[in-house]
């Protein structure tokens, strides 16, 4: 896809205001591995350990490479993440790149960081172990395949490992606006009681790469974390965890790039959360009870699917992780 059929397919769904549809809507699934069954999330055997270690080890010492030879990438930012001591976190990041998940081990670490994504992206053979050893976690589209992550991501946040997740959900490249975010990230945070950690990724034009009609320089900026909510529902800390990174990804863009960066749908209904107040939600509270959507029709600025991106309902608990 040309950069000019890029722009065009991009305005088109954002008419459509359709901000969670990848840029080509058909997806490769029929080579995916299959993840219901005996699929394990976690690297086990001894094999899938070394696997690991090997592999990462090379993306450590080659991904910053990659990305800057690619890109410029640069990493900002780097005392939040110290900021967390060690501790387990969720993180959030625009997904604008190709490369973005290697841009964000880069940032994170490679060993620390396990990137959430479609089960499709997992493929058979040594496609799919390669991805597995990574740190890729598939998200599926059954109740038993999301229990399964659910318990993944509670190991790993006790751990004191990262998560990431691109709760935008569909990859445009290069976009400089914040699309709407869907609600999975913010959910496993307020479960397993952990901070989240949002990421932006700007695009910036210096004057050497304009002389040489370059791509923009790429920066990764790791902001502070966020803290889970302390009242309200699951529900409601849910929304607000959502709200408040949401706020702090958009200020920091606005200072960035001196405009404002949030789509139109999702600066209509992503208000500060500061603003909202808890309690209204909950029933019979003042007899104003607030009626919130089904999680699949519930997201940070337009009503879309969330979870990342099916079956976990927000408000409806998976049974806890033995």
């Amino acid at each position: 896809m040309t950069k000019k059929d890029l722009r065009k397919r991009q305005e088109e769904l954002e008419k459509q205001g359709k901000y969670d549809v990848d840029m080509n809507e058909e997806h490769r699934t029929f080579d995916a591995l299959p993840i219901d069954g005996d699929f394990v999330y976690l690297p086990e055997k001894p094999s899938e350990k070394f696997r690991r270690a090997w592999l990462l080890t090379v993306v450590k010492i080659v991904g910053p490479l990659v990305t800057w030879f690619s890109s410029g990438a640069r990493v900002k930012g780097r005392k939040n993440l110290r900021a967390l001591k060690g501790k387990g976190a969720i993180s959030v990041c625009n997904h604008v790149l190709t490369l973005d998940t290697l841009l964000v081990k880069n940032a994170l670490g490679s060993f620390r960081v396990f990137n959430t994504g479609s089960y499709y992206l997992l493929k058979k053979g040594w496609a799919g172990r390669i991805f597995k050893a990574g740190g890729f976690l598939p998200v599926g589209t059954t109740f038993s395949d999301m229990k399964k992550l659910q318990d993944a991501i509670g190991t790993l946040t006790e751990r004191g490992k990262i998560v990431n997740f691109y709760p935008e959900h569909a990859l445009w490249p290069r976009y400089e606006k914040l699309r709407p975010f869907k609600q999975g990230a913010f959910h496993y945070a307020v479960k397993f009681g952990v901070p989240v950690l949002p990421l932006f990724i700007e695009f910036r034009e210096t004057k050497l790469r304009k002389l040489f009609r370059m791509q923009k320089k790429v920066f990764i900026h790791i902001l502070p974390a966020v803290s889970v909510p302390e009242s309200g529902t699951q529900r409601e800390r849910t929304r607000v965890l959502g709200e408040k990174v949401f706020a702090a990804m958009s200020e920091k863009g606005v200072l960035l790039y001196g405009r404002p960066i949030a789509c139109a749908a999702a600066e209509q209904n992503a208000a500060p959360a500061e603003e909202k107040t808890f309690g209204r939600a909950e029933s019979g509270a003042n007899g104003a009870e607030e009626k919130a959507a089904p999680a699949e029709e519930k997201t940070f600025g337009r009503a879309e699917s969330d979870a990342p991106p099916v079956a976990v309902r927000i408000g409806e608990e998976l049974p806890e992780s033995p």
